[in-house]
């Protein structure tokens, strides 16, 4: 049987392509006693695909056989070069051919599955995008939805399995259903009554899909099973820089969107991501950006700094220098940090629904997520890993807050 060491780069949707695909290998943690590697790439950013060449040539020096490695994921289908110039003899796998992995990694022996208590499912692959500064749309192709009836039993066997936060993944969960006749307000609405005490949270939505169902999917949100989370990704806050990129909304549907989502749900979480330096970016459109994110006050705001790919269309734009991205992105980042400071003092105080997903530095120490999906170090003498429990707020760290069990959340039957 042989010992696989698994290394995934890249989103929630990669993170749980890994935990498929290798559902029948014999996973170690150690490095030194792998017989393969499995390296899972990401190919959204440039710098992602720095990292995951850094991490090659990390690996040759510490003397692992090139021909042990197998390269797998977007990178690989987007453009390979750079991994094959930094690890020529490697494995090299794209997404239409994982049945291949099956033959190097599967055990032929029965796998024992780790109970968890986080549990990624994925509801779509691809998506209906058409974005100028996106290459993944090439590895991914267009959105195939998987059916609700197989969800909802992926969730309810997940559940069974300890499960008590599920995490719904896609490349965008926005359009999902479309390809098939349903939504994600209709997979939602099947979601939250499925019974068990556990909490769903809704992945990355693109705002072009969200117009046509917002309102409905807010309601939705009441559940007490829904994170108040929503992850709106805008990428640029001036409507001529969202029309080069090909985002199909403008900023005026981002505000009513936001607005709506606040208005029934006032301590929600936005989470988004901006891309600084997009090309022919002016001074004027970056101001804009960064006079919206002050404006709407998003939580947490993913950076990332233009960067060209294999084939996208952006690449007919001309670019920006590196130093302009740098000095925006420093400029953007100061921003955020400074609204995430804001978003955290509002909570202090207050008692929250915290579940408690894993063991803090300490053995007094938990970490968890608050109803609107902000994570939370908790004190407590007793073991709580897995539990929800009410928790008063006491204070915040740059990316964090800082708590302390009250009690245990009461169950229905208690409130009866």
């Amino acid at each position: 049987m042989k010992n696989v060491f698994v290394k995934t780069f890249g989103c929630t949707l990669n993170q749980r392509t890994s935990e498929e695909l290798t559902e029948t290998t014999k996973i170690t943690e150690n490095i030194d006693f792998a017989d393969l590697i499995f390296i899972n790439t990401c190919g959204v950013k440039e710098q992602t695909e720095s990292k995951i060449i850094k991490y090659l040539h990390e690996l040759k020096k510490k003397g692992i056989k090139e021909n042990k490695i197998i390269l797998f994921g977007c990178l690989v289908d987007i453009d390979s070069s750079g991994l094959r110039s930094a690890c020529p003899k490697a494995i090299f796998i794209g997404l239409k051919d994982k049945h291949q992995l099956e033959k190097l990694i599967s055990s032929k022996q029965k796998i024992k599955t780790k109970k968890k208590i986080t549990q990624a499912i994925i509801i779509a692959n691809g998506c209906l995008g058409s974005c100028a500064y996106c290459a993944v749309k090439f590895a991914r192709g267009r959105l195939k939805s998987k059916p609700i009836t197989e969800i909802i039993n992926e969730i309810k066997r997940a559940f069974e399995n300890g499960a008590k936060e599920i995490l719904l993944t896609a490349q965008d969960t926005g359009c999902y259903g479309q390809d098939n006749k349903t939504n994600i307000v209709e997979l939602l609405k099947k979601v939250v009554l499925i019974p068990g005490d556990f909490k769903v949270r809704l992945g990355m939505a693109n705002p072009q899909h969200l117009i046509a169902h917002y309102k409905r999917l807010a309601e939705i949100y009441k559940s007490e099973k829904i994170y108040k989370f929503l992850h709106i990704p805008i990428q640029a806050g001036d409507d001529t820089t969202l029309k080069r990129m090909n985002r199909h909304y403008n900023i005026k549907e981002i505000k009513e969107i936001i607005t709506y989502f606040r208005k029934i749900h006032p301590t929600i979480t936005i989470a988004t991501d901006i891309i600084v330096g997009f090309p022919e970016e002016t001074e004027k459109e970056f101001e804009n950006t960064i006079n919206f994110i002050k404006e709407i006050k998003p939580s947490l705001i993913n950076i990332s700094r233009f960067g060209k790919r294999k084939g996208i269309e952006a690449n007919k734009f001309k670019d920006l220098h590196g130093r302009i991205k740098k000095e925006r992105s420093r400029i953007l980042s100061r921003v955020a940090k400074e609204i995430a400071k804001q978003n955290s003092s509002k909570f202090v105080g207050l008692e929250k629904q915290v579940l408690i997903n894993e063991q803090g530095l300490n053995k007094s120490e938990y970490r968890g997520k608050t109803e609107e999906y902000l994570p939370i170090v908790v004190k407590s003498k007793k073991k709580i890993i897995g539990k929800i429990i009410i928790t008063k707020i006491n204070g915040f760290k740059e990316y964090y807050l800082l708590g302390t069990k009250i009690k245990k959340k009461r169950s229905r039957k208690e409130t009866k």
